[in-house]
């Protein structure tokens, strides 16, 4: 399979946008929140900023598993193009929920009418390990 097949089948269908159309959600909510006080490009770029990083990771990841896929046998191995494609995805993944995470802790109000009942269960998760 080609490179192109790859990245349609791994981010065309519509669980997949909408997973990458959430990660794109919550850096702009970030940004918005984080430089309130700034004009709109600044907040525009910092999000596209972080959407970058959340790629840029996801290519690293990508390369990262296609060095790791050359330890298994030939014939077990899948081509590079898939693991290439399957790490952009978990690394795009994972940079949005890095932001998320670090968003509910540190931001006030980061998830709305959503941020009572996470602070109460990180309440709860931080009072288990008192």
């Amino acid at each position: 399979m080609s490179m192109e097949s790859e990245f349609k089948a791994k981010f065309g269908g519509f669980w997949n946008s909408l997973v990458i159309l959430l990660v794109i959600i919550i850096c702009l909510r970030f940004s918005s929140i984080e430089l309130a006080g700034e004009d709109l490009g600044t907040r525009l770029s910092c999000s596209l900023h972080l959407f970058l990083s959340c790629i840029g990771a996801g290519v690293v990841l990508g390369i990262l598993r296609i060095f790791l896929s050359f330890s298994n046998d030939t014939y077990t191995r899948a081509p590079a193009s898939a693991n290439f494609t399957t790490g952009v995805r978990f690394g795009i993944v994972a940079g949005g929920t890095l932001i998320l995470i670090v968003g509910m802790l540190q931001l006030e109000n980061f998830l709305g009418p959503l941020q009572p009942i996470v602070d109460a269960l990180f309440g709860k998760l931080y009072a288990l390990f008192e």
